[in-house]
């Protein structure tokens, strides 16, 4: 059966944009820096600002801000303060 020439067979089974939104979200793997070292959404391990076999970019390191709030973004969401190099 079709109407507007959109086939309503399998209907059911489409997924809302939400839906779809949370389920990538959950599927990609959170990388951050342990040490010297992160791990990228690729599966390897750099030591670099972006990842040689895929390009994507380091996330931010976790730094101590002058106000005393431990930071993982690129600037203090307290004070403002921009993230050191």
């Amino acid at each position: 059966m079709f109407i507007y020439g959109i086939p309503l067979m399998g209907m059911q089974y489409m997924a809302s944009g939400d839906a779809l939104f949370r389920m990538a979200a959950e599927n990609k793997a959170a990388f951050a820096w342990q040490g010297n070292k992160w791990r990228c959404i690729c599966g390897m391990e750099n030591s670099t600002n972006f990842c040689p076999e895929c390009g994507t970019k380091a996330p931010v390191r976790p730094w101590k801000c002058s106000c005393g709030r431990d930071c993982g973004t690129n600037f203090c969401p307290d004070c403002g303060a921009k993230a050191p190099i």
